[in-house]
């Protein structure tokens, strides 16, 4: 009779986990890196094409994700990003009402910003079914291998990843993201809000964009250090008070700041003769991204 070790049943259980999530870092080739570029799309994190080479972009996509996640941005795939990613994949079921173009509301504006994230330009998110928004998501469709019918029904949603209710306003999105208040020109709104470098966020379109420009700008060898993204309504006062009593910037009036709206931020360029700014001055626009306040180097907003 031979025995039997106990710890064999969890040795194993290790082995098969670590063959299925290896370490990666670039230069590596394979089934596994082809899983990462799709785990990091999904996610909406532009890892290039989908070729099983981690190269040059993957390694950007990754960094972009760690830092992103509060993970150490050092473009290796180790147990931690992989559970992060992991995590992002568990949660990306959804549901929803049956959509086409001609469509309107809060669940149009939902799929618009999650097109937008996972990299195909439904355009403004308005909240209005439109050509454009029928065209991305006919593109969404076959990438996923769908009937590219720009219907929304069961199977997209599912894909998708998002939950809407009725067509009544959309639940958080998966990937961290969320549903809050935010003010356009003083009139509250529900934005969906996902995360971007350094524990901010902004509205989920406008992340995505930030973070493929991030992931640029760190190819070049620039680190886009956000300072402010969405601000709710009781931080934008506490600015505005600080202003008027002058003790600091200037800061608009409470729910007129595009902040509230989730799609400005505020990057920490330091001079208009530094690198970084001079990078922004010459990329931005490349990702949607606009200097709007002339007194301010270091504010962008997202108008694509």
């Amino acid at each position: 009779m031979v025995a039997i070790s106990r710890a064999a049943p969890s040795a194993a259980l290790r082995t098969t986990a670590a063959l299925s999530n290896p370490v990666l870092r670039e230069g590596a080739r394979g089934a596994s890196v082809t899983a990462l570029q799709n785990k990091l799309k999904a996610a909406g994190f532009n890892p290039g094409a989908v070729d099983g080479a981690f190269g040059p972009k993957t390694e950007a996509a990754v960094k972009a994700f760690q830092k992103a996640h509060g993970l150490a941005a050092d473009g290796v795939v180790g147990p931690k990003t992989w559970g992060a990613l992991n995590k992002v994949g568990a949660s990306s079921g959804g549901s929803g009402p049956t959509l086409r173009e001609g469509a309107k509301g809060e669940a149009v504006r939902a799929l618009q910003n999650r097109l937008n994230a996972l990299g195909f330009n439904a355009g403004s998110a308005d909240g209005a079914f439109g050509p454009r928004t029928e065209a991305a998501v006919k593109a969404f469709q076959k990438s996923r291998g769908l009937a590219a019918d720009g219907v929304v029904g069961p199977k997209t949603w599912d894909k998708l990843g998002i939950k809407v209710s009725g067509g009544s306003g959309p639940s958080a999105p998966s990937g961290g993201g969320r549903v809050v208040t935010g003010y356009v020109n003083g009139v509250p709104r529900q934005i969906n809000l996902s995360r971007i470098p350094n524990g901010k966020e902004m509205r989920t379109d406008a992340a995505a964009a930030f973070n493929r420009m991030h992931a640029a700008a760190a190819r070049a060898g620039i680190d886009l250090h956000v300072n402010s993204g969405f601000r709710s309504m009781a931080e934008q006062q506490e600015l505005y008070r600080k202003y008027l009593n002058g003790t600091g910037n200037l800061a608009a009036k409470p729910g007129y700041s595009n902040h509230q709206g989730g799609i400005a931020v505020d990057v920490n360029v330091g001079s208009t003769s530094s690198a970084t700014y001079r990078w922004m001055a010459a990329h931005a626009d490349e990702f949607g991204f606009k200097r709007t306040v002339p007194s301010e180097p270091w504010h962008w907003e997202f108008r694509p």
